[in-house]
C-alpha cells in the first residue's frame, strides 16, 4: 500500500509518492515529483480508491483557496483505506494572531526563513507582516521588487492603518477571511504567477472542522515528529517547511 506527500518539494522517501505541481518558484527544490498535479482547480488525484495507507502534507495549504483545500482533503479520504492516517501541517494563524494582538514583534518578525529579506519585512507594520502571513499579496512586502510588483500588479495593498482598523472592527475569523477572500477571487492567478504566497488562513479549530466534515475520525492536535501513528513518528524532520516554520507550525493529524 502506497503513502502519499502532497506538494512534496524536497522530500524523498522509501515507500512514498510524490505528488506536486512544477514551477519556477520551487522547481530547484523538487528533487522528485512522481504525480504531476495542480491542486487548483478542483482536479482528482490519478489514484484508485483506498490505495494509501497514509498521506501527509506540509505548508502546501495555506497557498491553496479554501474549496482547493476542500478538495484535497475528499480526495485525500477516497484514496485512503479504512483506518489510513492524513498529516497536515500548515501555519497557526491563531498563533500568529494572537502575536499581533500582544504586540510580539519578535514573533511575528522572525517569520521569514530569509535573512537577507528579514531587515526589509522587520521594517513593516506589525499588521503588514501578518498580513503578508495570512494573505501574502495584499501586504506592502508583496511588493519589495519589480518582478513581485509586476506578478500582483492590479491587486490590493492594504496600509497598516487600513489592516489596524480591519482587526479592530470585525472578529478574528472575520478580519482573517476578510483578507484571505479577497486573494481568492484571483486565486488562478495568483497560483501561476506568485505560487509561494499566501492565500488562505488555518488553525486547529478550521482544519479540525473540515476533516469532520469530510468524513475523518480521531481529529488531534500533535507536536513536532510526535504522532500516535508508527508512519508519522519523527517524520516532520524529513519535511523542509515543518521544520523552518516549526514555531509557527500547527500539525495535525486523522484517520479514516
Amino acid at each position: 500500500m502506497n503513502k502519499l506527500n502532497i506538494g512534496s518539494n524536497s522530500f524523498v522517501g522509501d515507500g512514498w509518492l510524490n505528488l506536486d505541481h512544477p514551477s519556477q518558484r520551487y522547481g530547484g527544490e523538487q528533487k522528485r515529483v512522481d504525480i504531476l498535479l495542480d491542486l487548483s482547480g478542483g482536479h482528482p488525484f490519478p489514484l484508485e480508491d483506498e490505495s494509501l495507507c497514509a498521506a501527509y502534507t506540509s505548508h502546501t495549504i495555506e497557498h491553496l483557496s479554501d474549496i482547493d483545500v476542500e478538495t484535497t482533503f475528499y480526495e485525500v479520504y477516497r484514496t485512503l483505506e479504512e483506518g489510513g492516517v492524513f498529516r497536515v501541517t500548515c501555519p497557526d494563524i491563531r498563533k500568529c494572531y494572537d502575536a499581533y494582538i500582544s504586540s510580539d514583534d519578535d514573533y511575528i518578525g522572525g517569520w521569514l526563513a530569509n535573512p537577507q529579506g528579514r531587515p526589509l519585512f522587520k521594517s513593516m507594520g506589525l499588521g503588514e507582516q501578518l498580513l503578508f502571513i495570512i494573505a501574502s499579496n495584499l501586504s506592502p512586502f508583496s511588493k519589495r521588487n519589480e518582478d513581485l510588483k509586476r506578478l500582483t500588479n492590479g491587486i490590493n495593498v492594504y496600509t497598516e492603518e487600513e489592516i489596524s482598523y480591519i482587526f479592530e472592527s470585525k472578529n478574528r475569523e472575520e478580519a482573517l477571511t476578510y483578507f484571505t477572500e479577497e486573494c481568492q477571487r484571483v486565486a488562478g492567478h495568483l497560483q501561476k504567477s506568485a505560487p509561494g504566497n499566501h492565500i488562505s488562513w488555518w488553525d486547529f479549530e478550521k482544519i479540525k472542522n473540515l476533516m469532520e466534515d469530510v468524513g475523518f475520525l480521531d481529529v488531534k492536535k500533535q507536536e513536532f515528529n510526535e504522532s500516535d501513528y508508527e508512519v508519522f513518528l519523527d517524520f516532520d524532520e524529513k519535511n523542509k517547511d515543518s521544520v523552518v516554520q516549526k514555531p509557527y507550525t500547527v500539525f495535525m493529524e486523522a484517520r479514516k
